[in-house]
């Protein structure tokens, strides 16, 4: 990439880090404070925690990245420090995906009325599931991260260009343990949001033809919030999609045909967009938006009177002269 280009994805990169630091960091301070004044989390509350943790220091990492590059620190050209980077970088990707996962998953869990006598001793048992849950996560993630790192000998920064590299058994080898750390860092926690979010879009959408065929008119609240709920978990499917395929082309695009530049801010962005989408379909994360957002719309109301009483000041001296 032209200097030009790369002073372009730096600046829309940064941006998106803001952004993504924000908005993850206001999910684990809302967190925090409700276990603060709880003293007790709930299930969804644990998974959403350990989601905004992963993805800050994903997001702080990424800068460490771009620090590297524009001071040409080159630490990845030391192999333990390549080694170190890979290992990091790809258990926060891998631990954020899993957590993803495990919100899409007990969504459904939440949603659907199980009749079947072993589902619903499960669903009853969430609450001391979710530790186990998070722990499995950590403990895949850093396994599929360092056998990952162990066997890529490039980095996983994608604006650093890829050094040369042989075609040769040795590639074979690498695949061997590249695509089973993969599958379970990765692929798996994609199939299971897939199959998660399908099957919950087909449970709405039956209870919405219920709904339809009940009521009268269609644009009822409850006829509305189903079909908000259907769209961000259409949106949330699609990301995830779009963030598999990016992975991929990051990971295995061994002849760099893909613009780096592109998948890295794709890369960012997906990690902002997607806790987005989880804060519009959570409603304590929702209520705790809304708080705000009027704190800050009756601080500017406020200032407003003091401006326009000083212009009435002025005014009025103006007038009396």
């Amino acid at each position: 990439m032209s200097w030009i280009e790369s002073v372009i994805v730096y600046a829309i990169a940064l941006a998106e880090i803001f952004c993504g630091l924000v908005i993850n960091g206001f999910i684990t301070v809302t967190k925090l404070m409700d276990w603060w004044e709880g003293r007790k989390l709930k299930p969804f509350d644990k998974i959403f925690l350990s989601l905004g943790l992963s993805r800050i220091l994903f997001m702080a990492l990424i800068i460490f990245n771009i620090i590297n590059r524009f001071f040409s620190l080159n630490f990845y050209d030391i192999n333990v420090l390549n080694w170190i980077f890979n290992a990091v970088y790809l258990f926060l990707d891998f631990s954020s995906l899993w957590f993803a996962m495990w919100l899409c998953v007990l969504y459904y869990i939440k949603v659907v009325i199980f009749k079947n006598t072993l589902l619903i001793r499960i669903k009853l048992k969430i609450p001391e599931l979710v530790r186990y849950m998070i722990l499995s996560s950590l403990f895949v993630s850093s396994l599929s991260g360092i056998v990952f790192a162990y066997n890529y000998k490039w980095t996983l920064d994608v604006m650093i260009p890829p050094k040369y590299m042989e075609m040769n058994t040795s590639l074979d080898k690498q695949m061997a343990y590249l695509i089973p750390s993969y599958f379970l860092g990765t692929f798996l926690p994609f199939l299971l949001v897939s199959a998660s979010t399908s099957f919950l879009v087909e449970v709405i959408f039956v209870h919405v033809r219920r709904l339809s065929n009940s009521v009268t008119s269609f644009t009822t609240p409850s006829m509305d919030a189903h079909l908000s709920a259907i769209r961000s978990v259409i949106m949330i499917e699609v990301m995830t999609i779009l963030n598999f395929i990016v992975s991929v082309l990051i990971r295995f695009d061994f002849h760099d045909t893909c613009n780096k530049g592109i998948l890295f801010l794709f890369a960012v962005f997906y990690h902002v967009a997607h806790s987005v989408a989880l804060i519009a379909g959570n409603a304590k994360l929702k209520k705790a938006t809304l708080k705000i957002l009027h704190y800050f719309k009756k601080c500017g109301t406020a200032r407003k009177p003091q401006v326009n009483a000083g212009v009435d000041t002025i005014t009025t001296q103006q007038t009396k002269k």
